[in-house]
């Protein structure tokens, strides 16, 4: 082996900086590109908020001029990895004739000051590991115990069940196994019930003996035949507890009131507000003048690809004045260039951002219309790569585009990859997409007799006597994903 320098020549696509930014800001849904806007007028001087009741443009006209063809000219950006041609005419643009205004000095700390402020008014709720040393404050507890009952406590998850053996943290706190056991009983007395169980059962055994301790019956079902419980069978849990199935009925029921997850009650459950980036609706005959209408005249559908949360931007005309001042320093001249430019190059991606995702949406609405009338029954098999071809993009760029985003549709709001599925064919040539096949089956469960459920091979047998040629793993994997359960654990005897 031996060290040795090579020369080699090669050829590789290497993306700009202004497409690299444009592929960016189409990854963000419309909340993130919020913020992206947000931190970019924090950070670049010359780029600011056009007032609402203005009539400037954003861009001057030498700009707005190469805005027409934006779909065409950023198809063979795209594909060639060229940078935005008006960038090399900077210095003409520049000595264009543009609207003054008073100059707007805006203080970069107002944007920092705001959302210090707006963390200020956010409490953070209790959470169970909170809640629990809170509690050990009460035990009898000496410092090495107290150790102890920390490092239980730091390893119960949020469901409140005990993730680490009494070893592990018997050689985390360096004592003996024995200890731990006695401090983890102390745990498992703590609010709520069933924290710090081992598994489920420990978990149920732990409640019946703090809330019902005189249900022998029910103990002893969780203690020895929790298998038969959850199938259900009352017969046979009936005959080996020597009972009768009334009694055995009864206790199920007092089991099933039990908390399977103990820490449940401390989820924090955030509230997720989505915000579609589009909205596809019926349309009511009459033609949009703003362009966010399909192309095609005979359709049913509307599409708006919502901005209203996105400012109007411009290039501060107190900075373009600066720039084109002879009295102007050669570095401060070469600093404003370097913005402008930059904020010129965001401007162009947050339109081109616009501009592709309408088109994907649109060819969407020509693809699924059946969708939007019917539901997911009738959604057709679709690819990224059929989406990418139509357009004149990379299958990458359409897969960033949709990364993410939600669209408000007749059948609610989605996200834009459920509209993407791969087809199974039919015998009669026809294709079927996965998710109206996991939507016939779904049908099916739905509507089967509780106490003769479909097995997946029936299932099979159902969509094959409709021409679906399909396997039986298939289905079963289908059903997992609808987190049905198999028909053994569904039947109500």
């Amino acid at each position: 082996m031996d060290q040795r320098l090579s020369q080699h020549q090669a050829q590789r696509q290497i993306l700009s900086p202004q497409i690299r930014q444009y592929l960016k800001l189409l990854q963000m849904p419309l909340v993130e590109l919020s913020q992206a806007i947000e931190a970019e007028m924090a950070e670049n001087p010359v780029l600011e908020e056009s007032a609402a009741s203005r009539q400037d443009d954003p861009l001057p006209e030498a700009e707005q001029a190469e805005e027409t063809p934006v779909r065409e000219k950023s198809t063979e950006e795209l594909q060639l990895g060229e940078s935005f041609e008006h960038f090399e005419k900077i210095e003409q643009e520049l000595g264009d004739e543009y609207e003054e205004s008073p100059v707007t000095h805006r203080d970069i700390g107002d944007v920092k000051r705001r959302h210090d402020y707006q963390e200020t008014l956010i409490t953070k709720p209790e959470g169970l590991s909170d809640f629990l040393m809170w509690q050990i404050r009460f035990l009898s507890l000496s410092e090495t115990e107290r150790k102890i009952a920390e490092e239980i406590i730091g390893n119960i998850d949020e469901e409140g069940y005990l993730k680490a053996t009494l070893e592990e943290i018997s050689a985390a706190c360096r004592v003996d196994t024995p200890e731990v056991a006695k401090v983890l009983e102390q745990i498992q007395t703590l609010d709520p019930p069933g924290i710090g169980a081992l598994n489920l059962q420990e978990a149920l055994l732990i409640q019946l003996e703090r809330k019902r301790p005189d249900s022998a019956l029910a103990l002893e079902i969780v203690s020895q035949h929790l298998p038969l419980l959850e199938k259900r069978d009352w017969q046979q849990l009936a005959r080996i507890l020597s009972t009768d199935v009334e009694e055995v009925k009864e206790a199920a029921e007092m089991i099933v009131r039990l908390e399977p997850k103990p820490g449940r009650t401390f989820y924090i459950e955030e509230p997720i507000a989505v915000t579609p980036d589009g909205t596809i609706s019926f349309a009511d005959g009459e033609d949009e003048e703003d362009g966010k209408t399909t192309e095609d005249k005979n359709t049913k559908f509307k599409i708006e690809i919502h901005d209203e949360s996105i400012p109007t931007l411009r290039i501060n005309p107190y900075y373009r004045k600066l720039l084109r001042n002879k009295n102007t320093d050669e570095k401060t001249k070469v600093f404003l260039r370097e913005k402008i430019q930059r904020a010129m190059g965001f401007v162009h991606a947050l339109k081109l951002r616009k501009s592709t995702l309408h088109e994907i949406t649109e060819e969407i609405v020509k693809v699924q219309p059946g969708f939007f009338e019917h539901g997911f029954s009738h959604l057709v098999p679709l690819r990224l790569k059929d989406i990418a071809q139509k357009i004149g993009i990379h299958e990458s760029t359409v897969s960033r585009a949709i990364q993410g985003k939600y669209i408000s549709t007749p059948q609610g709001t989605i996200p834009y990859k459920s509209f993407f599925s791969t087809k199974m064919e039919t015998t009669s040539g026809e294709v079927e997409s996965q998710k109206s096949i996991m939507e016939k089956i779904r049908k099916m469960i739905d509507e089967e007799d509780p106490q003769k459920p479909l097995s997946d091979q029936i299932i099979v047998k159902r969509l094959q006597a409709e021409g679906l040629v399909i396997a039986r793993r298939t289905v079963a994997k289908y059903r997992d994903l609808l987190k049905v359960l198999p028909s053994h654990l569904r039947r109500k005897r």
